[in-house]
């Protein structure tokens, strides 16, 4: 069962990009054609399958263009309905996992507004943001037998599974997009070991009313992958707690790692960790800097004559070094 669940059916290779589908993308696939076989809508499904696919292929061009700005990559599409299942790669810190990760989201988002003006200034057909967000990603096959032609429904059904992709995606859980940008965001205020802890711990909670609201809907579906991702963001929090703050340095340290990549690129890549681990050791440098001012200025007036952000960039050094320091007796 677990070898079927996690099976995947290569499509081919498209500007060095390996592309394959998941096996949850191939059997909602089937359970489009399925739901259709008494209607007789089979030109529908396969437009909506056609638009989902192409959803999907947005979303992983929009990460593999972000990620390649901040000097990262993306070379492998495992789609699932959600998105990839493989992140992309980037530089190990808050801004290029920001960056990279958000790719996606914005390429959807940027897609949905484009061709939904489309289709409604065209054939005056307004698509349903709030049932594509929050409902599952069921075709709306009302709606496209309502379009005037096959090009207005395979438009439409693209705009709704872009506005799914940007929606699902925007949940804080590691199995979408939405974890590492809250990460992303978190680490500069927080380091990275409490940044993952703060995640966990959001999508704990962000995962329990929606599961109330599932049952409230009687959607067993969604009952069972907000349990799922709950129980998720449970265990990756336990086993931060185990590993303590250590791992999230060995984890960095292994993302930085530039050996295994293929020869054409690596030089250009190459360049780019190097630009971006000097402007990090330049910026360390001038944090500590501000950091002794800022001793001074404590040792000369005390605590209380600290501003706002001094009191913050003292804070978060000393949580640094205190990391660091549980590292060393490790």
């Amino acid at each position: 069962m677990r070898s079927l669940l996690t099976w995947s059916l290569p499509l081919g290779t498209c500007f060095g990009i390996r592309i394959q589908a998941n096996f949850w993308l191939i059997l909602l696939a089937a359970l489009t054609l399925l739901n259709v076989l008494h209607t007789g809508a089979l030109v529908l499904a396969v437009l909506a399958i056609a638009g989902i696919l192409a959803a999907l292929l947005v979303h992983e061009f929009g990460h593999r263009i972000t990620a390649q700005l901040v000097g990262g990559r993306h070379d492998d599409f495992l789609m699932w309905p959600a998105g990839n299942m493989i992140p992309p790669m980037h530089p190990p810190a808050a801004w290029p996992m920001f960056a990279a990760q958000g790719g996606g989201i914005l390429a959807n988002a940027i897609a949905a507004m484009f061709v939904g003006t489309i289709v409604n200034i065209s054939w005056h057909v307004t698509p349903r943001i709030l049932e594509a967000a929050f409902g599952p990603l069921q075709p709306d096959f009302i709606a496209m037998s309502l379009a005037p032609n096959f090009l207005a429904s395979a438009l439409y059904m693209f705009c709704m599974a872009n506005i799914f992709l940007v929606a699902i995606n925007l949940l804080p859980f590691y199995w979408f997009d939405g974890a590492y940008l809250l990460q992303a965001t978190l680490w500069p205020m927080t380091g990275a070991y409490k940044s993952v802890d703060i995640t966990c711990l959001t999508g704990m909670v962000v995962a329990v009313p929606l599961f109330a609201l599932s049952a409230y809907g009687l959607n067993l579906m969604g009952m069972l992958v907000f349990a799922l991702l709950f129980f998720d963001s449970l265990q990756r929090r336990r086993a931060l707690q185990v590993d303590g703050p250590g791992i999230i340095d060995q984890l960095i340290s292994s993302s930085a790692n530039i050996s295994d990549l293929p020869a054409p690129k690596r030089k250009r890549l190459l360049q780019r960790w190097l630009h971006w681990i000097s402007r990090r050791d330049h910026r360390a440098m001038k944090e500590q800097q501000m950091v002794d001012k800022i001793l001074e200025k404590v040792s000369e007036k005390g605590m209380h004559s600290l501003t706002r952000r001094e009191k913050r960039i003292l804070h978060r050094a000393t949580q640094r070094q205190r990391e660091a320091d549980l590292i060393s007796q490790r």
